[in-house]
């Protein structure tokens, strides 16, 4: 339904949701959300829109979505298309895996296979091609989108702009996420002990050790790039033997006890 020239307020309220937390069900609402809609200027393009929080996180089951906040504008133009977007914030400090999804659709008789789109990314950089309706590995930052359809039976163009799409930075250290198999017969897989998410953590310190507490490598500042155990022994350089090895990773300044693990090498 359009609105011209009007604001209207809005109570939302959605229910049928589960939201799951340890053993309670708490029901999903958004209400009291005013907002309203209207044509922008002279551009025949109309917006509808909820006035609250940018949108931070979004779940889908399948059926239904769930966005933590307030719903985004549906982006409507002059022939029916609507597009509107779903995204989420970096996950963690200095991470850069924002990510911005486009919903777009148009209106009537004829059946979703008879449009193209096209997307025009700003920075153009993010998809030189113009055929992503989906950008990941984002940086908190403001980004913007043009949505073009085209109706392949008709030759009919629709087009409309979503601006100020805020990526949001996050203060959170990011969770290790240790990946304790080896395979290092130089393939490019798993040739060396990957610590995810350590770079967060520059004054690390990282030790290997075998069964017999002999220690094996002791590295600083460990990067997974070109401060990392490769499965060699420091005093020799040669390859450590197929068995079960222990990990001790100290964090630095201020972090918590050592993290303590193992890991397996498979040497063929």
């Amino acid at each position: 339904m359009k609105m011209k020239n009007k604001i209207s307020l809005i109570i939302s309220l959605i229910f049928g949701i589960a939201a799951i937390s340890k053993s309670q069900s708490i029901p999903i609402q958004v209400i009291n959300s005013a907002g309203g809609g209207g044509s922008v200027g002279a551009t025949g393009v109309e917006v509808y829109y909820n006035i609250g929080e940018t949108v931070i996180s979004t779940a889908s089951d399948g059926t239904t979505t769930v966005t933590q906040g307030f719903l985004q504008p549906d982006i409507v133009g002059q022939f029916g298309l609507t597009a509107s977007p779903l995204f989420n914030g970096v996950t963690c400090l200095d991470k850069t895996d924002g990510v911005i999804k486009i919903n777009a659709s148009v209106s009537g008789l004829l059946p979703q296979s008879s449009y193209t789109y096209a997307y025009y990314w700003n920075p153009p950089s993010l998809c030189p091609s113009n055929d992503c309706d989906k950008v990941n590995g984002l940086s908190p930052g403001t980004y913007s989108v043009l949505v073009v359809s085209t109706c392949t039976a008709t030759s009919a163009v629709d087009s409309v702009s979503i601006q100020n799409i805020i990526i949001l930075d996050s203060s959170e250290p990011c969770v290790l996420e240790v990946f304790n198999g080896m395979t290092p017969n130089g393939d490019g897989l798993n040739d060396f002990f990957y610590i995810k998410n350590i770079d967060q953590y520059p004054d690390n310190v990282v030790d290997i050790y075998n069964r017999w507490g002999q220690q094996l490598a002791h590295i600083k500042g460990y990067n997974n790039i070109d401060k990392k155990w490769d499965g060699t022994i420091k005093e020799t350089k040669t390859l450590a033997a197929t068995g079960t090895y222990f990990y001790v990773i100290d964090l630095g300044k201020g972090s918590s006890k050592p993290l303590k693990g193992w890991l397996e090498l498979l040497n063929k």
